[in-house]
């Protein structure tokens, strides 16, 4: 397995690797600070795949060659804003905007000792904040395939008079993790259980059985999400 990028380490002679905030089945996530842009902040997602298959290697660059082409299209303000793309020393690097906030399923987590869930008043916000962003990726024939609990950022809303900490029905949620995006027109079918990407409980049968995704693909996700989000 390929070891994590060590803290403090400099990439590319500016982007500097501050933490790291997770992992997948193909890479790992950085929170870095990018010194041609002030020390802004920004997330690296590293791609990688554990095998030495020279065919899941060649799905792994591809993954990550459609990812990026794909965050290169998209300009949303709940879609984190791609930066760049690069190779150094046999590993792939993609750059984005690092977003602010909590994902669902953390404010979820610390609900639910509480004994506490989204309400339905929080739901239909979330509903009508994040269905416009599938109207605006589908439109471009892309489909996410990934979405979830995790998966969605609840981002603060400031204004300049008001710092208060974001409620579910203030927030603006922020879709994230484009790994997994497919074109809808492609013809390229992922059917490895390797590649196959969708969360059981989230993603409709016919996704997680043979791969295939539609644009309804990502509204079931997002209903399962809801559902979870009302039941705990």
């Amino acid at each position: 397995m390929t070891a994590p990028i060590s803290l403090g380490t400099l990439l590319r002679q500016r982007y500097l690797i501050q933490q790291v905030l997770g992992r997948g089945g193909f890479g790992r996530t950085y929170l870095a600070t990018d010194r041609e842009r002030f020390d802004e902040r920004c997330v690296l997602k590293e791609f990688f795949i554990s095998s030495q298959n020279d065919a899941l290697l060649r799905k792994a660059q591809l993954l990550f060659q459609r990812e990026a082409s794909t965050l290169y299209q998209l300009q949303h303000c709940q879609i984190p804003r791609f930066w760049a793309a690069f190779e150094e020393e046999q590993r792939l690097f993609l750059v984005q905007d690092f977003v602010e906030g909590q994902t669902y399923r953390r404010l979820l987590s610390d609900r639910k000792p509480q004994g506490l869930t989204f309400t339905e008043t929080e739901i239909c916000h979330l509903l009508k904040q994040l269905l416009p962003v599938l109207t605006y990726i589908h439109d471009r024939g892309i489909v996410h395939r990934d979405i979830s609990l995790e998966n969605l950022i609840l981002k603060p809303l400031y204004e300049s008079h008001q710092r208060e900490l974001p409620t579910a029905e203030t927030g603006l949620p922020v879709l994230i993790d484009f790994g997994a995006v497919k074109e809808a027109t492609s013809q390229l079918s992922i059917t490895s259980a390797v590649t196959r990407v969708g969360k059981a409980g989230y993603a409709p049968p016919e996704q997680l059985q043979t791969g295939r995704v539609y644009p309804n693909s990502d509204l079931y996700s997002l209903a399962a999400t809801c559902l979870v989000l009302l039941t705990g």
